[in-house]
């Protein structure tokens, strides 16, 4: 018989853990070696011909960097690759054997199988990632049951749900390779995420890295020359960067050991390396962490003043310089319930809880929003001018999930009998700057003149799948296909399987140097701001194109001027 359990996963880039929700609290599930944190690293034996997980691929890592892979999870939903015991494997792969080990970890500690999980991704993570984690998922033999952003989860964990008053908190969650950043209102005992921004390649192992780097500086080598020339000799100066990055959390200089470094450093030298240096080295980094905190302000409409709660996860938010961006910031102290390296798996299990209708939750709320606006390819007029390739968002960035929208596009040709929509998932302006997902073909179309309208609704759920259909108007002839970011097209069992738990969703549609710099400005601007502030933006955008297609000197300086105030309204204050 199936076991009913479901556990919660924390699937992370430097650590993985796993716990389950069971007789009212979460409990936290060791691996063979007794630890709670399983190091997120894949390792070759060349002497067995084995491949090891966890703490012994780590320290084999170390050891020689060429034997191992680590920070794969950066690679998720890519086709990069990796080389491990004379073969090449894939972020999926790789995942899966972590995933695998925590599996049975759990069996071994519950004593019945374990098939259902919780996997917790980045806030950020687009859907081609959150797909791919689901299929490490099932490599692992693990029916995924449930994706979580992991704000939403360390939220959970922290038991804000459970607190008597309402009010609006922060999520700063820095991982060992991702950065999210996570805005949540609170009110009877629904927790309601409102906006999130961050970067899928910032973490504590950057800051290593530029620690790392610092020390061989010191030493008179180039990190760089290092890492190409002898990559093997890495995993042990990172090794000893890490411990010092750690040991600067509590003493104000530390000692690091630099080895030997072919074609680098002839032999092993040491390093002293105070905070103020270490401080000089990380502030590039530390200036990336300010970005996706003003977007994810923006995208949520509060102010730092309004952020009555700050919470800090991941562990490289126990770094001193870190902790105190996040105060600095924001304004107000952090709340410090959980340890930071916890509150994600805890989150997950009592999500998993949830997926169970374990009573001892079920008074429990979370949603969860779109990381991504999708969307579909439109031509656009400017002067006399079809310029095609623009991107229009149907489900913007920030919208509550599940949710259903539509839009009304009409034919561009007299007697065009068919329309080929492209669909988009991203925040450029331009399709080419996003990730493609699929295409989807209208046909049947009656002839006539141009402007024949035909209706697209985007339906999305909370496991990723994208439903499409389009509706010609005039004829009221339907077509609809369903996608999954990594995959395209579902097959026809699924497609019929997804479409059901979709159809309740629906509902009806009513409802130029300065030049370029504006331009450049504008657009970069798209990817941060709120809908309305996105409408408003590329209107004056769409309105200085036609003027420069038509040549016009007062009509470009007059378009020019109002584009410029409108991003400055959107800039106001955001500096800090």
């Amino acid at each position: 018989m199936a076991s009913s359990c479901i556990v919660g996963i924390d699937l992370g880039t430097t650590y993985s853990a796993v716990a389950v929700f069971r007789e009212g609290g979460v409990e936290r599930i060791p691996n063979a070696l007794g630890e709670t944190l399983t190091p997120s690293v894949v390792a070759f034996d060349p002497h067995s011909g084995s491949v090891w997980v966890g703490r012994p691929a780590k320290d084999r890592y170390a050891l020689d960097a060429t034997c191992g892979v680590a920070a794969f999870k950066r690679g998720m939903g890519t086709d990069l690759d990796y080389p491990l015991g004379g073969a090449r494997y894939g972020a999926v792969d790789l995942s899966a054997l972590i995933l695998r080990a925590l599996k049975e970890d759990a069996e071994r500690a519950l004593g019945e199988p374990v098939e259902r999980a919780v996997i917790t991704v980045p806030a950020y993570f687009d859907e081609a990632q959150r797909y791919a984690t689901m299929k490490a998922g099932d490599l692992a033999g693990l029916e995924v049951v449930r994706i979580l952003n992991e704000p939403t989860a360390a939220a959970i964990a922290h038991g804000l749900h459970q607190r008597h008053s309402d009010g609006t908190m922060v999520v700063f969650d820095l991982g060992g390779g991702t950065f999210d950043v996570c805005v949540m209102d609170r009110f009877e005992g629904l927790l309601e995420v409102r906006s999130v921004a961050g970067e899928s390649r910032l973490g504590g192992e950057d800051f290593t890295r530029a620690l790392a780097a610092l020390a061989v500086a010191r030493a008179g080598a180039s990190f760089e020359q290092a890492e190409l020339r002898d990559p093997a000799g890495l995993g042990l100066l990172l090794k000893r960067a890490e411990l010092a990055k750690r040991a600067l959390s509590r003493q104000p200089e530390v000692t690091v050991r630099v080895p030997a470094l072919r074609g680098a450093l002839a032999d092993e030298t040491e390093v002293r390396v105070p905070v103020a240096d270490a401080l000089a080295a990380w502030a590039p980094l530390l200036e990336r962490l300010a970005g996706p905190c003003r977007a994810a302000l923006r995208g949520a409409e509060r102010t730092r003043d309004q952020v009555d709660e700050l919470l800090l996860v991941g562990g490289a938010t126990r770094m001193p310089a870190v902790a105190d961006f996040a105060r600095q910031f924001f304004g107000r102290d952090p709340l410090a319930s959980v340890d930071p390296d916890y509150a994600v798996v805890h989150g997950a299990a009592i999500q998993a809880a949830m997926c169970a209708e374990d009573r001892s939750v079920q008074d429990l709320i979370v949603t969860d929003i779109a990381s991504h606006s999708l969307g579909t390819e439109v031509t656009k007029d400017f002067g006399a001018t079809e310029v095609d390739g623009f991107f229009a968002p149907i489900i913007h960035r920030n919208t509550v999930i599940p949710v259903s929208r539509s839009d009304i596009f009409a034919t561009r040709y007299p007697n065009q009998t068919s329309v080929h929509f492209g669909i988009y998932e991203g925040e450029s302006r331009y399709v080419k700057d996003n990730r493609k997902i699929g295409d989807l073909v209208v046909r049947n179309i009656p002839r006539g003149p141009r402007g024949q309208k035909v209706r697209i609704t985007f339906t999305f759920d909370l496991n990723g799948l994208l439903e499409v259909e389009a509706e010609v108007l005039a004829t009221g002839e339907r077509v609809a296909k369903v996608f999954h970011r990594e995959t395209g097209a579902l097959a026809a069992d699924q497609v019929e399987a997804a479409r059901k738990r979709l159809q309740r969703l629906k509902r009806d549609p009513r409802e130029n140097a300065q030049v370029r710099e504006a331009i450049a400005r504008a657009e970069l601007l798209l990817k941060e701001v709120d809908p309305l502030q996105r409408r408003r933006i590329e209107e004056a955008l769409d309105a200085l194109e036609d003027a420069l297609a038509r040549r016009e000197p007062d009509a470009i300086q007059g378009a020019l001027l109002d584009l410029k105030g409108r991003c400055e309204s959107v800039d106001e204050g955001e500096r800090w």
